[in-house]
C-alpha cells in the first residue's frame, strides 16, 4: 500500500517493492502501471520472501534509508534479517515495523517483541526506536 503513492507522488525516491503473495504481487504491478511508477526506474517490485527480498537486495550493493514492514501479525518476528547486517553502520536505515499491540502496555510489548527477533534488548533513546499508535482496532 506504500509503494504507488510514494513513487507516483514524489519525483525524489526510488521504492523497492516485495510482495510474496502472487495476487498482490500481481495488483501491484497493475496499479503501478496506471500510475505510471515505472517512470524513470522509480519503482522496482519483487514477488519474493521478504528475508531473500532484503538479502538481495544488500548483495546486490543496493542501500536503502527506509524498510516498511508492514505484516502487522507477524512482522517484527522478521526483523531477524538484520542479525549480523553488514550494511553502512554510518548510514543505517530506519526500520518502520507495524504491528498489533494491546492498549495497556502494548508500547513495551511492541518493543519487547522487535528486540527479541533482533537478538538483543532495544534502548528507547540509543537506538532510536519509536512507538507510534497509528488506530485503536477491535479486541
Amino acid at each position: 500500500p506504500f509503494a504507488i503513492p510514494l513513487t507516483s507522488q514524489y519525483d525524489n525516491v526510488e521504492v523497492y517493492a516485495n510482495d510474496l503473495n502472487p495476487e498482490s504481487y500481481r495488483y501491484l504491478e497493475s496499479n503501478a502501471k496506471l500510475n505510471k511508477c515505472h517512470r524513470k526506474g522509480k519503482l522496482h517490485t519483487f514477488n519474493m520472501d521478504g528475508r531473500y527480498f532484503l538479502r538481495k537486495l544488500d548483495e546486490e550493493g543496493i542501500k536503502y534509508d527506509h524498510v516498511l514492514m508492514n505484516l502487522p501479525a507477524i512482522a517484527p518476528e522478521f526483523l531477524n534479517v538484520f542479525r549480523g547486517w553488514k550494511g553502512d553502520y554510518d548510514r543505517r536505515p530506519m526500520i518502520h515495523v507495524h504491528c498489533f499491540a494491546a492498549k495497556i502496555g502494548g508500547d513495551e510489548e511492541a518493543v519487547a517483541r522487535c528486540g527479541r527477533s533482533l537478538g538483543c534488548q532495544l534502548d528507547l533513546e540509543m537506538d532510536e526506536v519509536y512507538v507510534h499508535e497509528v488506530r485503536n482496532v477491535s479486541p
